[in-house]
């Protein structure tokens, strides 16, 4: 084997890490542009690989494990002709990674280490790049942080780059450089080695910029909790202005989170508690208002309320927000954000102010049933900060107690066009689906009830997940009079609405009524909808020809294409641009103005749209 620098000219195109070095001279304080792309090696990973998404992680182990082991025991091969081997492997990106490489016996040799420092620096092409890092994983020292380090600033290199440096002794500061430059997945992997790091370096930089540049994921957001001692640092009372803007993001990110990662946290009613305390005493700015809206919200209809609370703490709790939320502070904080020239700051103002008028008085009701021994019904629509990733909830409150966080904890419940006007009850029972699994329903279940009225009496029983043996819910009993009137006031309030929002229901109903409207340019409507984090749009999502038959006793043949309208809406009246929508759709073939959501790519190449690229080789 040969470990001499043999280079020979593979090509024109720089390496890798030249790359990445040209780039971070021109943006040296932030990431790279589009992560680095255009990459050298582009053309040569441009579309599908042959094997696409099923290829496994035991098939890229074996292919790598044979090249690297001809090289090593074999009679001498050069560090160029390892590179192209490395090139020409049928492995996507995604499966090179350090732990694919475990247990194979030239990883803790000083040629290992050489071969992974060359590659890493000479690499024109991601594979051979990624197996020098996955070489250093195991024996990069300190010296190697200025190279490991560059490579990570390029999206597809990030997360494995994370993992070499968090093997190197006292790299917390380079975890921190390269987070600091990087986002979203190669961002997230750094904090994750940062919080299993215990470094000063690392604790101190999350607990003050962890959630600075991109929304931090529940899960990760629990970790950095944890790692920086959330609720002692706010109950220290030192928590500076700074520090509780931070921990109001890391709680409002666990609470939004689908299974809700507040429940995981061990601490988290005492780091409730302790920034409610901090919140209303430091200056009010909107990033900490929405932080308290939505906690505030929580600890009333969500997860949060269900958190084993000492007696009296989880009102207190939240009548201190309440007192944050609608002092004269916020206002003035609301006020002026709702004059900003930004469109999102505008947008978190509105529905800021709408969400603290709707916040109820807690407890709404008594722990007990009262003494007609009827349940009580409660239906709350909880609309995400608009800033950050999210959707609409309907949470009913049975007594009190949000019932979906109750019972499901794999998905959010559903947004009220969905399920609202099923809760209407009659004599004939009817299952309802009030929340399903964030990934879907056969993948991880949903959440059921059936609701039948029985003379004076509305009954939800049965309830059921199709994933889970039992669901602990006991069934409730409601006046039929009252529950009427509950489900009919949650059904004619639009008042969580946005405009893009009412655009959407008004033109969804239209095609709902006059399913022509569609029909005349050999089209069927899917769904309408407006997306909580995305307030300046709506979308029309419509089949061609129609509708294809999913049943797997009833084969459908006929091509089909699956297409996706997106509108801009502005804060005008919103039923003058539902009417100009549903006149524009009356006189417009659809399909020439969408763009392919899936279905047949024959069929769509045939009416002229472009078919989605979906890259098989995962970076974010």
């Amino acid at each position: 084997m040969s470990l001499a620098p043999e280079r020979r000219a593979l090509d024109n195109r720089p390496s890798l890490f030249d790359h990445a070095s040209g780039l971070h001279a021109l943006t040296p304080d932030a990431p790279l542009p589009d992560g680095g792309h255009p990459y050298p090696d582009d053309a040569d990973h441009r579309g599908p690989r042959p094997s696409g998404g099923s290829f496994s992680v035991e098939q890229a182990r074996a292919a790598l494990a044979a090249v690297l082991r001809a090289h090593f025991d074999g009679p001498g091969g050069s560090l160029d002709e390892l590179h192209e081997d490395l090139r020409a492997l049928d492995v996507p990106a995604w499966a090179i990674r350090p732990d694919v490489l475990d247990g194979l016996p030239w990883l803790a040799t000083e040629p290992a280490r050489e071969t992974g420092l060359w590659l890493a620096r000479h690499a024109k092409d991601r594979h051979p790049a990624l197996t020098g890092l996955c070489l250093l994983a195991s024996s990069a020292r300190p010296e190697d942080v200025p190279l490991v380090r560059t490579l990570g600033l390029l999206r597809c290199l990030g997360p494995v780059a994370v993992a070499v440096l968090e093997t190197i002794p006292g790299s917390a500061g380079a975890l921190v450089w390269l987070a600091e430059r990087s986002a979203q997945l190669t961002l997230s992997r750094a904090i994750e080695a940062m919080c299993r790091a215990e470094d000063p370096v690392a604790v101190a930089w999350l607990l003050r910029h962890a959630t600075d540049r991109d929304p931090v994921a529940g899960g990760h957001a629990q970790r950095v909790a944890q790692a920086v001692r959330l609720a002692d640092v706010l109950e220290d009372g030192e928590a500076d202005d700074g520090v509780v803007l931070q921990a109001g993001r890391l709680l409002q990110a666990m609470a939004g989170e689908d299974f809700s990662a507040l429940r995981d946290y061990d601490d988290a009613c005492r780091a409730l508690a302790a920034f409610a305390v901090r919140a209303a005493a430091v200056p009010p700015v909107l990033d900490s208002l929405a932080s308290a809206t939505a906690l505030a919200e929580d600890l009333t209809s969500g997860h949060a309320a269900l958190l084993p609370w000492r007696p009296g703490v989880r009102e207190a709790t939240l009548e201190r927000l309440r007192g944050l939320l609608t002092s004269a502070r916020a206002a003035e904080v609301l006020a002026g954000a709702a004059r900003s020239p930004d469109p999102v700051t505008r947008r978190r103002a509105a529905w800021a102010r709408r969400a603290i008028v709707a916040l109820p008085v807690v407890p709404r009701f008594p722990s007990r049933l009262p003494e007609d021994g009827r349940d009580r019904l409660a239906i709350h629509v909880v609309v995400s900060d608009p800033a950050l990733p999210g959707r609409v909830e309907t949470r009913p409150l049975v007594n009190g107690q949000p019932v979906v966080a109750r019972a499901f904890r794999k998905g959010r419940p559903h947004p009220p066009e969905q399920v609202l006007s099923d809760l209407a009850a009659s004599g004939e029972p009817r299952e309802v689906r009030l929340a399903e699994a964030y990934c879907t329903e056969g993948c991880c279940g949903a959440l059921y009830v059936t609701i039948v009225r029985d003379g004076d009496t509305v009954v939800w029983r049965g309830w059921r997940d199709p994933a889970s043996p039992a669901v602990e819910l006991e069934p409730f009993r409601f006046a039929a009079g009252s529950y009427d009137e509950v489900v009919a006031r949650a059904v004619d309030d639009h008042g969580w609405e946005w405009p893009a929002r009412t655009v959407a229901r008004e033109v969804r109903r239209s095609l709902r009524e006059d399913p022509g409207l569609l029909a005349a340019w050999e089209c069927e409507a899917g769904f309408v909808y407006a997306e909580a984090d995305r307030q300046d749009e709506m979308h029309v999502v419509f089949w061609h020809p129609r509708e294809p038959t999913w049943e797997e006793d009833r084969p459908d043949d006929e091509p089909w294409v699956q297409l996706q309208w997106t509108v801009p809406i502005d804060d005008t009246d919103p039923g003058g641009q539902a009417a100009r929508v549903l006149d524009w759709l009356r006189h417009n073939d659809l399909k020439s103005h969408a763009k392919v959501v899936g279905g047949s790519r024959e069929l769509a190449e045939r009416l002229g749209l472009p078919w989605p690229h979906w890259d098989d080789d995962y970076e974010e």
